[in-house]
């Protein structure tokens, strides 16, 4: 019975061993670059590859760069350059038994104006959904693309009190509000460098995370483009709770969205009707605040750590939340 034991004990041993020299074997994909040597430190490595998809919702206030260029076609707004037609004057005829030709009906014509962009007020909302392919190229350091959909308003109030047409200055008493809708479909790239730290002996290791990442967006309702730079620096720490592990971090976001913002827009049967009959418009905006706080969580569950959900809340300067569902494998 002794020996049977000390067998049973042997064959259970090997086999964990096994289970063991399995988990730590190398990826399909070699990755990550020196991931044996972090492991024989005793760090735990994720599975260096992953697929996820991220839900973001934001709303931002935003400032106009330069001017707010717009020409009025039509209206009380379109004549203020003088652009009505010479034509409205009679001409003479060599015939004096002929009766003097009629006047023609005037031409409204368009006429070209900016508003000081101190005069303008923006805010934003954006609704998106992002797929996001990763991989630890080191066991430091991710790096990810991601493509999505972007559905988003802008709503643009302009100071008309405060027109200039070339280099005279007209006063209307009235705002002019845009409300625009539009699409967008973007591609990014981004890096993430991780690291942990033991501060005091026994007690559990600091996690910090650093992000940066671009992505550029192309809309479909609107002649626009939207540049997104992104920087992130995140502390925190991770915890054994049920089915996995829970990492919960906490910092600083820095974020600048920069669009040019064109198109045109009717005024008819809206309370400035007669003013124009359309607006074309063109403008540069970026955010208004480039600095918030955040803070998240990453829940990684699984037989192997293959499931991750993420969870994050932006706030101070501008409100935000992102949600992600990503599997590694």
């Amino acid at each position: 019975m002794g020996l049977f034991s000390t067998l049973a004990h042997s064959q259970n041993s090997d086999v964990l061993a096994q289970v063991e020299r399995e988990k730590n074997n190398a990826h399909w994909s070699g990755l990550p670059v020196f991931g044996d040597k972090a492991r024989e430190l005793g760090y735990d490595l994720p599975i260096p590859v992953g697929f996820g998809i991220y839900m973001n919702t934001q709303e931002v206030e935003y400032i106009a760069e330069d001017d707010f260029n717009i020409v009025a076609n039509g209206g009380t707004m379109g004549k203020l350059c003088g652009a009505s037609s010479p034509r409205s004057q009679a001409r003479p005829t060599p015939n004096p038994d002929r009766p003097p030709v009629e006047k023609p009906e005037p031409v409204s014509g368009s006429c070209a104006m900016s508003i000081p962009a101190d005069n303008v007020g923006i805010t934003g909302k954006d609704e998106s959904i992002q797929l996001r392919l990763d991989a630890w190229v080191f066991p430091f350091m991710n790096v990810y693309g991601l493509a999505g959909y972007t559905r988003g308003t802008k709503d643009i109030e302009a100071d008309l009190s405060t027109l200039n047409i070339g280099d005279k200055q007209l006063s209307i008493d009235a705002t002019l509000p845009l409300h625009l809708e539009y699409e967008a479909y973007n591609l990014g790239i981004g890096t993430v460098l991780a690291g942990q730290f033991e501060v005091i002996d026994g007690m559990r290791p600091i996690i910090v995370t650093a992000v940066g990442a671009m992505t550029n967006s192309w809309t479909t309702t609107t002649d626009s483009t939207i540049r997104t730079s992104i920087g992130a620096l995140r502390v925190g720490q991770r915890f054994d709770v049920p089915y996995g592990k829970l990492t919960v971090l906490g910092g600083y976001t820095y974020q600048m969205i920069q669009q040019n913002v064109s198109g045109s827009i009717s005024l008819k049967d809206t309370p400035l009707d007669g003013l124009a009959d359309t607006i074309d418009f063109d403008v540069d905006l970026k955010s208004k605040e480039s600095s918030n706080m955040a803070v998240s969580a990453v829940y990684d569950f699984g037989d192997n750590k293959e499931w991750t959900l993420f969870a994050e809340y932006g706030f101070m300067n501008w409100n935000q939340f992102t949600f992600s569902l990503g599997r590694r494998f």
